[in-house]
């Protein structure tokens, strides 16, 4: 149940990270200013983030049921909000790489979690 949560949690944090490079505000803080993201990149950021969140949401419900998994996704996707807000005011590069990494391991952690321990 803890590795669900902690996949829901990586899921969360990369989907609102890859949403965010979707936007020409944040693309700009890392690539350079005045640079846009073509429509290509665009609409791959927002496909990969809103996967991100909806698995994120799937892990929740898979870790505590429908009664509270949502209301733990919104509060998953409020910590990961908030995390990713700072991150972006102070390291823009390195929330951006955290992100990718973290949608990127939560399906090895899918896979570790149902390995026998």
């Amino acid at each position: 149940m803890t590795l669900l949560l902690l996949i829901g949690a990586t899921l969360a944090y990369g989907g609102l990270a890859a949403n965010s490079q979707a936007m020409e505000r944040h693309y700009a803080d890392i690539h350079g200013r005045g640079k846009e993201p073509g429509v290509i990149v665009r609409r791959l950021c927002r496909t990969c983030g809103w996967f991100g969140i909806l698995a994120a949401l799937a892990a929740c419900v898979a870790a505590s049921g429908w009664h509270t998994g949502p209301v733990l996704w919104c509060g998953m996707l409020t910590a990961a909000a908030i995390a990713l807000t700072l991150l972006l005011q102070y390291t823009p590069r390195s929330a951006v790489r955290a992100g990718w990494i973290a949608l990127a391991m939560a399906p090895l952690l899918a896979v570790a979690s149902r390995l026998p321990v």
